[in-house]
C-alpha cells in the first residue's frame, strides 16, 4: 500500500481504487498515476461538492486523459500552520492567535497539525503530528515567538521538511502580512527554492495575507492607464487561468499588469467582507463533532480582483504563484475583522475536494503542466497546475 499524495496539488503516486467512502478511504496502488485534488465553486463563491466523475477533464500537457480514480470522500489532512511574528503584526498577535483557534475549531478528529511561528528563528511545534486540541491551544497560547524579522521562505521551506515524511494530505497554511525578510539573507532559501520542492515534494500550499492601508501610486492610476484599474480573477468554467508568473491575471485590457498593486477602496478580501462559514455536518472541535447547519455563501480566493497594499509593503507577491501553482488558495486581508473566518475557509475548503487520478503516458522525469476542467461553464476549478513526471 502506497501513500496518497497529501497535498492539494498534483502529484505522482502508485494507484488507484477507491476502497470505503467515508474520511480515511484507504487508496491502494499498483501502477503509477497522477492524482490531483481539486476545489470548485460556483459564481456566488460556494463549495460545490456533488459533481460527478463525468463533469471533470484533466489535461496532461495539453493532452486530455482517461481518469482511473474519481472520489469526493472526505481524506485526512497533515497541515503545518505557519504564523509571522514580525514587529509589524504585534498589535495583531492575539487575533491571529484566535484566528488559529477557529481554523482548530474546523478541524475533524483524523486530521493532524503541528503549528508553527517565524521571527528571529523558525520554530514548529509539537515534536510529532497531533489531533490534541489541548495541546494545540496551548502552543498557540505559550510558544509562539516573540517579534522579530520574516524568514518567510526559511519557514515555509522547514514546513515543508516537517510533512516530507508524512503520510495523506500534505498542506502548509502561512499567515503573514510581509515579504520575505530574514535576519541573514545569504543563507536563506529562496523563492525558486521553494517552487520547486512544491513540484517534486507533492505538498499544498495555502497563504494568508494581512496588507497595509496605503495610497494608491500615482503612475498606478486609472487616468495613468488611461482606462479602469487591471483587476485579474480566475477563468471560470474551463479551468483555472494563468501559468507561472501570470496566475489568475486578467482584466478589461489587454497589456502588462502594472508593477505597484493598488487597493481596492472598502477592502478585505478584495473589498468584500466574507461571513463566517458554516460547519459541515460532523465538523467542530478536534475529536467533538458539531451539529449540521444549514448552507451559505463562502467567497473564494480566485473570484475577487487580484489586488494589495502599496508596491513597497504587503504580503509577498509571490504566495498568491505558490498558492495558485500548488492548487491551494491565497487570500489577501485589507483588515483583521475576517481573520478567523478566512482561516476557517481554508478548513472547509481542505474538506470539500475532488479527488481524481489518471495514468501517465510517460514518466519521462520532466514536469508537465495539468489542467483540471469543470463541464459546467459557470463553475470554476483549482487545482495544481503541474507534476514531476518521474516513477516512484
Amino acid at each position: 500500500m502506497a501513500r496518497v499524495p497529501a497535498v492539494v496539488l498534483f502529484g505522482l503516486f502508485a494507484g488507484a481504487t477507491v476502497a470505503g467512502g467515508q474520511q480515511g478511504s484507504t487508496f491502494r496502488t499498483n501502477t503509477n498515476a497522477v492524482s490531483v485534488f481539486a476545489t470548485v465553486i460556483d459564481r456566488e463563491g460556494r463549495l460545490v461538492p456533488n459533481l460527478v466523475q463525468s463533469d471533470f477533464e484533466v489535461f496532461d500537457n495539453g493532452v486530455r486523459q482517461d481518469l482511473t480514480l474519481f472520489s469526493n470522500a472526505v481524506q485526512p489532512i497533515t497541515i503545518v500552520v505557519m504564523l509571522d511574528r514580525s514587529a509589524s503584526v504585534v498589535e495583531h498577535f492575539e487575533l491571529v492567535a484566535d484566528a488559529a483557534g477557529a481554523f482548530l475549531d474546523r478541524l475533524l478528529p483524523a486530521d493532524r497539525v503541528r503549528l508553527g511561528s517565524f521571527s528571529t528563528r523558525v520554530q514548529i511545534d509539537p515534536v510529532s503530528f497531533t489531533s490534541d486540541a489541548d495541546e494545540l491551544r496551548r502552543i498557540l497560547r505559550d510558544e509562539l515567538q516573540p517579534p522579530g524579522p520574516t524568514p518567510l521562505w526559511n519557514a515555509t521551506a522547514t514546513a515543508l521538511t516537517a510533512l516530507e515524511r508524512e503520510p495523506g494530505r500534505r498542506v502548509v497554511l502561512v499567515f503573514t502580512d510581509g515579504r520575505d525578510n530574514p535576519d541573514r539573507p545569504e543563507a536563506s532559501v529562496s523563492f525558486a527554492q521553494i517552487q520547486g520542492r512544491v513540484e517534486r515534494e507533492e505538498a499544498m500550499v495555502y497563504a494568508i495575507g494581512l496588507a497595509g492601508e496605503c495610497a494608491p501610486a500615482p503612475e498606478t492610476t486609472s487616468a495613468a492607464l488611461g482606462g479602469p484599474l487591471f483587476q485579474a480573477r480566475s477563468r471560470p468554467g474551463g479551468g483555472s487561468a494563468g501559468g507561472a508568473g501570470t496566475a489568475g491575471r486578467a482584466g478589461p485590457r489587454a497589456g502588462p499588469r502594472p508593477g505597484p498593486r493598488v487597493p481596492l477602496p472598502g477592502g478585505r478580501i478584495g473589498g468584500l467582507r466574507i461571513p463566517p462559514p458554516p460547519p459541515p455536518p460532523g465538523f467542530g472541535r478536534i475529536g467533538k463533532p458539531r451539529e449540521p447547519v444549514g448552507p451559505r455563501r463562502l467567497p473564494d480566493p480566485s473570484d475577487v480582483p487580484w489586488t494589495s497594499g502599496c508596491s513597497a509593503a504587503g504580503p509577498d507577491p509571490h504566495l498568491r504563484t505558490l498558492a495558485d501553482r500548488a492548487g491551494g488558495g491565497y487570500f489577501e486581508l485589507r483588515g483583521t475583522d475576517d481573520l478567523a473566518s478566512t482561516f476557517t475557509r481554508v478548513a472547509d475548503e481542505l474538506h470539500h475536494q475532488y479527488l481524481i487520478a489518471f495514468a501517465p503516458q510517460t514518466l519521462d522525469g520532466k514536469v508537465h503542466t495539468l489542467e483540471v476542467r469543470v463541464r459546467q461553464s459557470d463553475l470554476t476549478v483549482r487545482g495544481r497546475r503541474s507534476y514531476l513526471a518521474a516513477s516512484r
